[in-house]
């Protein structure tokens, strides 16, 4: 178990490392209020602006549906990095109530051997999750920045990192050129950086969440009547009113970003399914760059679905073991009582600004909703045909 935790430590660790690089953890001591600051405007800037660039360059090309959808996936995850960037800083009030409030509790109980297997008891899928997301993500990152030095080599052109408009002319191969190529590899890391610290964050505070709703089950399990019933039901009352309040600062953080994701998550499936099609003597990198691409909004849309599907699955254990506890044969009227009134409380259920329950269901809907937007850009692709 010892390994187990410091298995934890490490993934905690490298996601809030994640989210300190790009100036949106709260009150990180190590860091001063400006340079946090100038940190997250850095980030948004580099994000917001090749967003910019990439809806220039697929607005000369709308009517090139092949390029345009090229773009899409690019032109997405800049604009959802900005965006992540903007609301995790217009909500650090929250973020420094989660780590205060369920992240410190959790923390202080793993600090007790016996309560480590229920705390711990999901990390295994939490972690893979987060090592696999940073890893596929760094290599299509790689693959990127590789392409342009490749093609230079091999053909002697000059190519961009990105599908881009620059708003200002340049010559290629020269100072400016290589300027902006270093500026592309700058928002590049922060597009990696925010995208899985701020996944990732998210899953972070699940676990927590997870961890505690696990414990509070068997302190529930293992209420009897006795002289200290009193004092360890008020315990656990007061942990399940923490875990209430810690599930609405997630809704109020990650709501939105919920809802958007699952947009346009969509949205990008539909377009990669849409060039995987239409690829005519594709190179084998190219395929498995679009391929690991896919995979990413798979993982993506899978992930924010399952952390949110595994919170209400564990609270609804978690209030259905307190019907396992000793109260049966034990004779005392307001033990049973207390029974029922926790049995009848609800599961947390997360809710996306009260639109959309994040369950496992979210996930094959985006993949329908996907597949639906696929049909319509087939049926927008084959009409200019009919018509020439």
């Amino acid at each position: 178990m010892e390994s187990k935790v410091a298995r934890y430590a490490k993934y905690k660790r490298d996601i809030k490392c994640l989210i300190v690089a790009s100036g949106i953890w709260p009150h990180y001591e190590k860091h001063p209020h400006v340079l946090r600051k100038l940190l997250s405007f850095c980030s948004a800037f580099c994000s917001g602006s090749t967003f910019y660039c990439i809806v220039a360059f697929c607005f000369k090309y709308a009517t090139n549906i092949n390029i345009f959808t090229s773009c899409l996936g690019l032109m997405i995850g800049f604009f959802t990095t900005f965006i992540k960037i903007v609301i995790l800083s217009m909500r650090q009030e929250d973020l420094q109530s989660l780590n205060e409030g369920v992240s410190k509790s959790f923390e202080n109980n793993l600090k007790l051997p016996e309560n480590q297997p229920h705390l711990l008891y999901h990390f295994p899928s939490f972690s893979r999750f987060f090592y696999l997301y940073a890893y596929v993500v760094g290599i299509s990152f790689v693959f990127l920045a590789s392409t342009p030095l490749s093609i230079m080599l091999r053909y002697g052109k000059y190519v961009r990192m990105y599908p881009q408009l620059m708003p200002f002319a340049y010559e290629p191969g020269g100072s400016v050129h290589w300027a902006v190529f270093g500026f592309e590899m700058f928002t590049g890391f922060y597009l990696w950086s925010v995208t899985i610290g701020v996944d990732s964050i998210f899953g972070l505070y699940a676990l927590h969440m997870v961890g505690q709703l696990r414990l509070l089950g068997s302190r529930f399990q293992n209420l009897k009547s006795s002289s200290n019933y009193d004092k360890e039901l008020g315990e656990c009352v007061r942990s399940h009113i923490q875990l209430m309040k810690s599930r609405h600062k997630l809704q109020r953080v990650f709501g939105f970003l919920a809802i958007w994701l699952a947009v346009t998550c969509a949205i990008a499936l539909c377009s990669q399914v849409f060039q995987a099609l239409h690829m005519r003597n594709t190179t084998p990198v190219r395929a498995l760059y679009l391929f690991g691409h896919w995979f990413i909004k798979i993982v993506q849309a899978y992930s924010y679905s399952w952390y949110g599907n595994i919170i209400a699955v564990e609270s609804d254990l978690c209030l259905n073991s307190m019907y396992y506890s000793h109260w049966p044969g034990s004779g005392d009227k307001r033990f049973m009582a207390d029974v029922l009134i926790i049995l009848s409380q609800k599961p947390l259920v997360f809710k996306a600004k009260q639109l959309m329950e994040l369950r496992l269901d979210m996930f094959l809907k985006i993949v329908h909703t996907s597949l639906s937007y696929f049909f319509l850009l087939r049926t927008l692709d084959e009409n200019p045909k009919a018509g020439t």
